[in-house]
């Protein structure tokens, strides 16, 4: 498959899933709907092409960007990057251990990814779900051409 038509067909299927957990209208948007100083901001930490898609913005100093070939997470100073074939639909909730166990749900703020752990940022609650869910499908599996 063609890095075009498989770059496209992951958007598409990442859009296809955001619409369907209502992201787009919660602390989520499309990185083309973002600001001239949102997207500079975020340039300046990753200078690799991952065709953004979808970013949750909370400040300059604390974001996530999917895009149709890798995510990459800003907070704490840190730049986390996975790529999406390499996450094997390996997706689980982090949870610091001072969030009481109770309140892991509402309250956990971290994705973990892959075999190597990598911790990505987003909104707690439903946002958090959200991109879990849409993060277990990869690698797609290839598309049939029929």
């Amino acid at each position: 498959m063609l890095f075009m038509e498989k770059d496209s067909w992951y958007s598409d299927r990442i859009l296809w899933k955001a619409k369907q957990h209502n992201l787009l209208d919660k602390k989520c948007c499309k990185f083309s709907d973002l600001s001239t100083e949102q997207t500079d901001a975020i340039a300046e930490v990753f200078p690799e092409d991952i065709k953004p898609i979808i970013v949750f913005w909370e400040s300059q100093n604390k974001w996530t960007v999917l895009g149709a070939r890798a995510i990459c997470s800003f907070y704490d100073g840190k730049f986390v990057l996975s790529s999406l074939d390499e996450i094997n639909k390996q997706v689980s909730l982090f949870h610091s251990p001072n969030i009481e166990s109770k309140d892991v749900k509402s309250k956990s703020s971290f994705i973990s990814l892959g075999n190597d752990e990598k911790l990505i940022w987003a909104p707690a609650g439903s946002e958090l779900f959200a991109l879990m869910n849409i993060l277990q499908m990869f690698p797609l599996a290839k598309k049939n051409s029929a």
